[in-house]
């Protein structure tokens, strides 16, 4: 059984799980007050990575062998002062999730956001995202609201990974 995560990075971000009877977990990214984070802090939060690993080893049984993981390509960009923060945070996010998968020894995919969604037709309109995923998986329960999108993106990521990188059909 081969086993693909697809992951939306970031502390507002989504992992999926998918195997070869469609998906088997969708979820957001834990998260945890930065310590010593004050009220002034544009950035509050942070990856729970201990949740995260917790996580993926529950939906990623050992006997399944080591699940293939497809990671959005993340970058930064100059900007003003709060745009710097907010980029520093989702590179601190990218570092954390990095990490747990490297200590679970997972093979990791990088993929751009413009290569994956160029698959879907895709472009920056979220609800896009969601009405594909929909269509691909049905009206899965972790899907419902506007807000899931980038649930429906980790599971999009994930379905591209089986699809363009295994070569699995869907």
């Amino acid at each position: 059984m081969t086993i693909i995560i697809g992951i939306d990075p970031g502390l507002t971000g989504a992992c999926a799980v998918l195997d070869h009877q469609g998906v088997r977990a969708v979820f957001d990214l834990p998260t945890m007050p930065v310590p010593g984070a004050g009220p002034k802090a544009l950035v509050k939060r942070k990856i729970d990575s201990r949740a995260l690993c917790s996580l993926l080893l529950k939906h990623c049984p050992a006997d399944a062998g080591k699940p293939q993981v497809i990671l959005e390509q993340v970058n930064t960009m100059g900007g003003a002062n709060n745009a710097v923060q907010t980029q520093g945070s989702l590179m601190r996010s990218l570092g954390a999730i990095e990490t747990v998968l490297e200590c679970l020894r997972f093979p990791v995919e990088y993929v751009a956001p413009q290569r994956w969604k160029r698959r879907y037709g895709l472009g920056s309109d979220k609800k896009e995202a969601l009405e594909t995923a929909r269509g691909l998986y049905g009206e899965l329960p972790e899907l419902k609201r506007q807000k899931d999108h980038n649930r429906a993106e980790a599971v999009l990521l994930a379905h591209w990974g089986k699809i363009d990188l295994l070569g699995v059909q869907a």
